[in-house]
């Protein structure tokens, strides 16, 4: 059994967490650089990147969440696990993969739609790219030969999230 979506923290450290890290190397240099003796200088920095990473993932989490249910994906070799509750191939009409660049992002966030043959829709994010930039969820779902025919990749929407389906939470 294998997970195919990431969590929501490993998508916001990966996000904005290099924001912060460059912000307290730089801190750190200009520190001993200027050897500066009192470590006020090296708190601040320290605290308004906390802070600033706790503002901006807390409120892009509860956008995510009030826009995009998330659903928790496992793969198994004849079924997909999706919230714990087993869909086998034949359950599942459509699995797609598009690029969502929301208003306010510059960069695109991945996600998976998962279509059910009664109509229900469940997403999910993408893991991070490889180096080669190739999805490693893709690369599951293509290599499964029960979901292959199913997963199609759909074109980049910059409509944000109302490029998804609203459903009522199940």
């Amino acid at each position: 059994m294998k997970k195919l979506n990431q969590s929501y923290f490993e998508f916001f450290f990966f996000r904005y967490g290099i924001i912060v890290v460059f912000v307290q190397i730089v801190s750190i240099s200009l520190y001993i650089y200027l050897k500066e003796e009192d470590l006020v200088y090296l708190a601040i920095p320290a605290i308004l990147c906390v802070l600033f990473l706790l503002f901006i993932c807390s409120s892009e989490y509860r956008m995510l969440r009030k826009n995009l249910p998330p659903a928790n994906v496992f793969l198994t070799d004849n079924s997909l696990i999706i919230n714990e509750v087993s869909y086998s191939s034949e359950q599942i009409e459509e699995i797609s993969y598009m690029s969502v660049r929301n208003t306010l992002n510059k960069f695109p966030d991945y996600f998976y739609e998962i279509k059910t043959i009664d109509g229900v829709y469940f997403y999910f994010l993408d893991k991070r790219m490889n180096w080669k930039g190739e999805s490693p969820t893709m690369k599951l779902l293509i290599a499964n030969p029960l979901f292959s025919s199913k997963t199609k990749e759909k074109g980049q929407s910059s409509e944000g999230f109302s490029a998804f389906h609203k459903q009522d939470k199940l």
